[in-house]
């Protein structure tokens, strides 16, 4: 079964040009990066990125490529894959 999820990634010491390399590598993996204007879990985004899919995948497809872009930083990274909470106005995978 396929949905839409969201996910997040935090890169561990890492500079702008490894969250630029994050991005590029979440890209061709058909991720669009949603630009955070709130405050998550009252931390701060600084050092996270939140990716939104652009395709019909699963959720394994999300985390094996979530595996492969972060890993390509070679920074310590986590990431939560989650189901986003229902908004009609948010775009579908």
């Amino acid at each position: 079964m396929s949905s839409q999820y969201i996910t997040r990634i935090r890169l561990k010491d890492a500079a702008q040009t490894d969250f630029e390399r994050l991005d590029f590598e979440m890209e061709k993996a058909m991720f669009a990066r949603v630009v955070l204007t709130r405050v998550i879990n009252e931390e701060s985004p600084a050092d996270m990125r939140e990716y939104n899919c652009l395709g019909t995948v699963s959720l394994q497809e999300i985390t094996a490529a979530t595996y492969k872009a972060a890993g390509k930083t070679g920074k310590q990274y986590s990431f939560t894959v989650a189901l986003p909470p229902f908004d009609s106005a948010a775009s579908k995978c």
